[in-house]
């Protein structure tokens, strides 16, 4: 691997891992406030845009819990009511919100204005970029939830089986819990685990393992990458480890493989 292209994979798991800890701390304010997801996103929406017509706040949100919380009041009469928030809401957003902001401007300000405009620049383009996908995304949401043979048996929805698959993909390289799959599925770790089983005809654990050993297999046939780089690569904690699996699954060692023993 490159210089930039390890530059560019730090960058990548850096951006992964920032979104992460945005995901907890905004889970850790919404707990908090008692709040979801959709209401934190209104109260920010009008932190930092002002008043907004009702038609206009995020989409989702329960207003009249955010009233009956006392962070949200109802301003002027008729087509011109608009939502904006209480002094109530505007301590506790300093008191959640404000030191984090601090921290980002205190970070921010020793960078000279060139550098700046470039951040600007990417932040708004990947956030045009995250956007996209995030309506991509939500389309799956509208798939039939799979075939009813499926649904008798138990399996996993359509849509709930493509998330899982799809975050197993985005993170071989690491250890990934079935808890973190069952999240996905909006199931208990228990109930997911049967309904994969039912969907897949294997453990959820079977099918990590057999994907790693996939895409293991692509990197021995088209690199010339040492077998323990390999490894790590595709998520195994060991040379040893990943011997033992994929010759498991595949029947070869990875060195016979490579040699051409298919």
């Amino acid at each position: 691997m490159t210089p930039r292209h390890s530059l560019l994979a730090q960058i990548g798991a850096d951006i992964v891992r920032f979104q992460d800890a945005s995901a907890e701390f905004d889970a850790a304010v919404g707990a908090v406030l008692a709040l979801g997801r959709a209401e934190l996103t209104c109260l920010a929406q009008l932190h930092f845009g002002g008043p907004a017509p009702l038609s206009a706040v995020a989409r989702g949100a329960d207003v009249e819990r955010l009233e009956l919380a006392g962070y949200v009041q109802r301003e002027g009469t008729g087509n011109g009511r608009r939502l904006a928030l209480t002094g109530h809401a505007r301590e506790w957003i300093e008191t959640l919100w404000g030191p984090l902001q601090a921290d980002g401007l205190r970070l921010m300000s020793p960078l000279p204005d060139a550098e700046l405009k470039v951040i600007a620049r990417f932040l708004s383009e990947a956030r045009a970029s995250q956007d996209r996908h995030a309506a991509r995304v939500s389309k799956l949401l509208q798939q039939p939830g799979g075939t009813r043979a499926a649904r008798r048996r138990g399996g996993l929805s359509a849509a709930a089986l493509h998330r899982v698959r799809l975050f197993i993909e985005a993170h071989l390289a690491r250890r990934i819990r079935v808890g973190e799959l069952a999240q996905r599925s909006g199931l208990s770790v228990f109930y997911f685990t049967r309904a994969f089983r039912q969907s897949m005809g294997m453990t959820p654990h079977a099918y990590v393992q057999q994907r790693r050993v996939e895409r293991a297999r692509g990197l021995l046939s088209h690199t010339t990458r040492s077998l323990g780089d390999i490894a790590l690569e595709v998520g195994f904690s060991s040379q040893s480890h990943f011997t033992t699996v994929f010759r498991r699954v595949t029947g070869l060692t990875p060195a016979v493989l490579r040699r051409g023993g298919r």
